[in-house]
C-alpha cells in the first residue's frame, strides 16, 4: 500500500507540475524545433546561394579564355552582366569578389584603368578576407604606379598582410622606388623580398634587379 500511495503521490505531483508548467514546456519545445528547422533552411539557402555564385563565376572564367572563333565583345558583355548580377544577388559571397578581381584584370588588359580601379575599390569596400584584400591592394598599387601616383601606391602596399604575397608587394615597392629615383630604398625593398622565406621563383628576377642597381651606381 505504501508503494501504491507513493506512486499516486508521484502521479499527482507530475499532474500538478504539468498544469503549472506544461504550456511553457510545449512552447519551449516548439521554439527549439522551429529554430532547428529554421537553421537547416538557412543553411540550405546558403549552400544554394554559394553554388549559384560559384557557377556564375566559373562561367566568367570560361568566357575570359574564349575559343578561337568566339565573339570577344559578346563574351565581355556577358561577363559584365554576370559580374553585375553577382553584386546584386550575392553581395557578400567571396565569388563576387573574385568576379570583381577578374573584371579588373580584364579592364587593365584592355587599357581601361578607370574601370579597373572601380572594380578594385568595390572589392576593398566589401570587407574581403585578407588574401583577397591583399590581392586587390597590390593590383591597385600597380595601377597607381603605372599612372605615376607613387606615394599612393606605396601606401596601398603597406596594407598587404598575407605572407605569400609580401614578396610581390616588396618587389613592386622596389620598382616604385626605382621609378622615383630612390636607389637606396629600392635596394632595401628588393633585399627585403629576397630575404623573405616565401621568395621562391622570384629569387632570380630579384637578384637581377639588385645587380642592375649596382651597375647603375657603378
Amino acid at each position: 500500500m505504501t508503494e501504491l500511495r507513493t506512486e499516486e503521490e508521484q502521479l499527482a505531483a507530475i499532474k500538478s507540475w504539468w498544469k503549472d508548467n506544461g504550456k511553457s514546456l510545449v512552447i519551449m519545445i516548439a521554439v527549439a524545433v522551429a529554430a532547428v528547422y529554421g537553421y537547416k533552411a538557412w543553411q540550405q539557402q546558403q549552400i544554394t546561394a554559394s553554388g549559384n555564385a560559384s557557377a556564375m563565376y566559373q562561367r566568367m572564367i570560361a568566357l575570359a579564355v574564349p575559343a578561337a572563333n568566339a565573339d570577344v565583345e559578346e563574351n565581355l558583355a556577358t561577363s559584365k552582366h554576370l559580374a553585375k548580377s553577382l553584386k546584386e544577388e550575392y553581395t557578400s559571397s567571396q565569388y563576387t569578389k573574385f568576379a570583381s578581381l577578374l573584371m579588373a584584370k580584364i579592364a587593365v588588359n584592355s587599357g581601361d584603368l578607370t574601370t579597373a580601379e572601380q572594380e578594385l575599390d568595390w572589392v576593398l569596400s566589401a570587407e574581403p578576407k585578407p588574401l583577397v584584400k591583399s590581392i586587390a591592394l597590390i593590383r591597385k598599387a600597380q595601377i597607381d604606379a603605372e599612372q605615376g601616383e607613387f606615394d599612393s601606391a606605396l601606401e596601398l602596399l603597406n596594407g598587404v598582410t598575407v605572407a605569400s604575397l609580401t614578396v610581390q608587394a616588396a618587389e613592386l615597392e622596389g620598382d616604385i622606388y626605382v621609378a622615383k629615383g630612390d636607389i637606396v630604398k629600392a635596394r632595401g625593398a628588393y633585399q627585403k623580398a629576397l630575404d623573405n622565406e616565401a621568395v621562391g621563383s622570384a629569387q632570380q628576377i630579384l637578384t637581377m634587379k639588385l645587380n642592375d642597381l649596382t651597375a647603375e651606381e657603378g
